[in-house]
């Protein structure tokens, strides 16, 4: 094992999450308190924990009960829809139903600090799996998660989150969860990508992020200046 401290490990693995932040709360009207963001990321590390759980045991009760699905299946279940589900609720629980969600934009400040925080657990459990083979590999694989997963992160979560202020806030339903599926689905299809893409090639995943992941990441820029300017 490289002789790496621990601190650096974890340092490195949360600077892409970090990078992202910054860009987050660039987009803030009115910035928030800064123990609500820093409650915000830490919940989003505290999320990952049942989630990891339930992935893992999730799989065990099934294996034992003789049911089996295909990665396919998987990816959607256990890596988006247990996820954002997850994640959803949390960020009901903690910004939607208070007050501290209390101008649109604010929609996109909490989905996204909560889901950074969750990426920068995800980066951790990456960076000690490839640090004790190669740290030159551990660098490269954080500039590309940052570049890609951590971005999935931040628009699945966006998504569901806007679905869940029109269901709540809004009263439609229909819209709420159509955006709440349009998330799901999204991260859902990125997982199936980067099972494909162990299997076919990287071609897949780099045609998902250039025909897809890049596409509605402009659509989400461009309906976070619009809560932008209705924040005003």
């Amino acid at each position: 094992m490289l002789d790496i401290p621990i601190i650096f490990i974890i340092i490195a693995s949360y600077l892409p999450s970090f990078a992202w932040l910054y860009f987050v709360l660039s987009q803030d009207i009115h910035p928030e308190k800064a123990i609500d963001i820093a409650k915000a990321f830490i919940l989003g590390n505290v999320v990952a924990v049942p989630v990891i759980l339930f992935a893992v045991w999730g799989k065990d009760i099934l294996d034992i009960i003789f049911i089996s699905l295909s990665p396919t299946v998987s990816s959607f279940v256990y890596g988006a829809f247990i996820e954002e589900i997850m994640k959803g609720l949390f960020i009901y629980w903690f910004a939607i139903n208070t007050s501290r969600w209390n101008e649109p934009i604010d929609t996109f400040i909490y989905a996204a600090t909560i889901a950074l925080g969750f990426a920068g657990i995800e980066n951790l459990a990456f960076s000690l799996k490839f640090a004790a083979n190669d740290f030159n590999e551990m660098q490269n694989l954080l500039i590309l998660r940052g570049l890609t997963a951590v971005l999935v992160h931040i628009i699945s979560s966006f998504l569901v989150t806007y679905g869940i202020v029109f269901w709540v806030k809004k009263k439609n339903i229909i819209k709420g969860l159509s955006l709440i599926g349009a998330g799901i689905a999204f991260h859902g299809l990125w997982n199936f990508a980067l099972e494909m893409s162990r299997i076919s090639g990287n071609g897949i995943i780099g045609a998902m992020y250039l025909l897809i992941c890049l596409p509605v990441f402009f659509g989400m820029i461009l309906t976070v200046k619009h809560l932008k300017i209705i924040s005003k």
